[in-house]
């Protein structure tokens, strides 16, 4: 019996896209040494055999238009194919291809906001229909999956389950409809595009910067973070993937940080463009934290999830970044002052509101952490121990 029947259920519905308590980590560990083999043998050939500028320059053509191909609905060179080594190896390329879409973007919407002459809302709105189109809802379909998954998932085999199947639920539609109003709305709030070095202003360079540092995430999570080997239709691409972080190099990581950086710091100069990487990288820091805890690392889906999280976070940053800035010019005035008061705290709204926000995610914190369900691995094993108890009464009967 071959391994793929022998998940069929015995109402007839196949299995292959659940993945029982375990099966990553031992699927992860029998096949290390072969795939490790495979990555060395793939990175021994990709420039076959040669080692010349015009080998290594075609193998990195390659490697972008991989990522251009994946991500987008636009064309390719014929001579690319969608090669999983040359994907992982062009996660580096993640934001440049960001960049130019992000450029496309504000094309349309300055087209539409001042030649058109309609509101900057629905330019926004016209730049986000276009983005959908060209790549065909690719991360917002992640954002979608591991909406459902994580919501709606009680144990990690059933998180798993549920971002693997192909229809949409409750959370995914919330989190898909919130993302795309939170990002019209942040894109309409930032006004018409000004272009002006280190000083640029409005959504047209917004909408770049994001575009591009959001998808900074995927390679600073691969190459952090374990992959996870995904089941079903789709497993001998993913398969070879597991062991990504051998392709997604340190070097290439630095390269891409290094590239969303000089973009951000033309955009927005040194400061601005330092703290909004920093931003971005912290919040794809603490979503990997939580791939780890509920998956034990991450997959596509969670990829593409992290990246919208991303983008909304840059997004936000930028538009609110004076308001950020004088919130903490008047908390530093404030502690210059004769002393910190809490009757002060309330005479200035900016603090008051800052104060009661820290207050409520401190509060929320605790509650979940002593009132909280039990551990996402505790759940697992309870499952695990309801069915073998579940079984042995079945035989019994």
């Amino acid at each position: 019996m071959t391994e793929e029947s022998s998940t069929a259920t015995s109402d007839g519905e196949s299995r292959t896209t659940v993945l029982s308590p375990g099966i990553v980590e031992s699927r992860n560990q029998t096949n290390r040494t072969q795939i490790s083999a495979e990555i060395k043998d793939f990175l021994a050939g990709t420039t076959n055999g040669g080692w010349g500028i015009l080998a290594l320059m075609k193998s990195e053509f390659r490697t972008f238009f991989t990522i251009w191909m994946f991500i987008t609905r636009l064309p390719s060179p014929s001579w690319v194919d969608l090669h999983p080594g040359y994907l992982m190896m062009g996660m580096s390329y993640f934001p440049i291809a960001g960049s130019v879409l992000g450029l496309m973007y504000a094309v349309v919407f300055d087209f539409v906001n001042v030649s058109l002459d309609l509101p900057s809302s629905i330019a926004a709105s016209f730049l986000v229909s276009m983005g959908l189109y060209m790549t065909g809802c690719f991360h917002e379909d992640g954002l979608a999956d591991s909406a459902d998954g994580l919501g709606g998932g009680w144990s990690k085999s059933q998180i798993l389950k549920i971002m693997t199947d192909s229809r949409v639920g409750t959370f995914g539609c919330a989190a898909l409809g919130m993302f795309l109003l939170i990002k019209v709305q942040l894109l309409g709030a930032l006004g018409a595009s000004h272009w002006q070095l280190y000083d640029c202003s409005g959504a047209g360079p917004a909408i770049i910067v994001s575009q591009t540092i959001a998808r900074l995430s995927a390679p600073y999570l691969i190459r952090t973070r374990d992959y996870i080997a995904e089941v079903g239709p789709k497993s001998p691409f993913y398969i070879f993937m597991v062991e990504a972080k051998y392709l997604v190099s340190w070097g290439r990581l630095v390269i891409a940080t290094s590239f969303s950086l000089a973009l951000a710091c033309v955009m927005y100069g040194p400061i601005v463009s330092t703290v909004l990487i920093t931003v971005v990288l912290l919040v794809a820091h603490l979503m990997g934290n939580k791939g780890d805890y509920l998956l034990g690392g991450v997959m596509g889906d969670f990829l593409g999830s992290t990246i919208c999280v991303c983008e909304i976070a840059a997004l936000t940053f930028i538009s609110a970044r004076s308001g950020i800035i004088a919130t903490y010019l008047s908390i530093c005035d404030e502690f210059d002052g004769e002393g910190f008061q809490l009757s002060n705290v309330y005479q200035n709204s900016s603090i008051r509101a800052t104060f009661h926000f820290v207050l409520l995610s401190l509060a929320l914190k605790g509650w979940l952490t002593f009132v909280g369900p039990p551990d996402m691995y505790d759940r697992e094993e309870n499952k695990e121990d309801k069915d073998t108890t579940s079984d042995s009464k079945d035989k019994d009967n």
